[in-house]
């Protein structure tokens, strides 16, 4: 049974964060039809079940992942020791950034729900202005997140260390998410998703309770 439990971070961590991504929408669109220095907040306000659910998923997806990069060095230990301790930390770090970003976004929906509207601007203020909080988890972790996939499927893409169109969809995915962001609704939702298939390839093709296929001379 254990032997298994590598395996389940990689097949829900994608589908999770796209339908995080999904749930979210709501405010998304309401934030489009306001506008002025409260229409962040106004927008959770106007939304509040759509940015808490939708944050609390994203926020589970984020520690899949974590889990789903220990997997990979758990494939790539046997062969390339050095290579399996490496290559995940920078999504791991990534996705510990990106923890502490969701969990500074649910702050920002109580601070929408709990206090008087001016209040509750004066405070999301406040914590923008903390160069510390914004740097650690608002730019470190979103930056370095797909830095670390890229830095994982490149590799695989490269060499076939583990399915070769594994990488590919990881790599693909981020493409999709960073050319057509806001283009239009769910884009960023879809390729978060092609994200995610590339990780359920690998526990597909090499579960992590098997160690994976040798590099094929040539």
């Amino acid at each position: 049974m254990t032997a298994y439990l590598p395996r389940i971070p990689m097949f829900l961590a994608g589908p999770a964060f796209a339908a995080g991504l999904v749930l979210m929408q709501p405010q998304m669109t309401a934030l489009d039809g306001l506008s002025g220095r409260g229409a962040f907040l106004a927008s959770l306000a106007a939304e509040p079940n759509a940015w808490l659910t939708g944050h609390l998923l994203m926020l589970a997806a984020a520690v899949l992942y974590l889990f789903a990069a220990i997997g990979i060095s758990g494939l790539l230990s046997d062969k390339r020791p050095v290579t399996a301790r490496l290559l995940p930390v920078p999504m791991m770090v990534g996705a510990l950034g990106l923890v502490g970003n969701f969990t500074l976004d649910l702050v920002y929906s109580a601070l929408a729900t709990g206090l008087e509207p001016e209040a509750a601007q004066l405070a999301r203020e406040a914590l923008l202005a903390s160069q510390p909080l914004q740097m650690t988890f608002a730019m470190i972790g979103p930056m370095l997140f797909p830095l670390g996939m890229f830095i994982i499927a490149l590799p695989i893409l490269i060499t076939g260390w583990l399915p070769r169109i594994a990488g590919a969809l990881i790599l693909g995915g981020w493409a999709f998410v960073m050319t057509q962001h806001g283009v239009f609704p769910y884009a960023e939702a879809i390729g978060h998703f092609i994200v995610g298939s590339g990780f359920i390839w690998i526990a597909v093709v090499n579960p992590p309770d098997r160690p994976a296929r040798p590099r094929q001379p040539g």
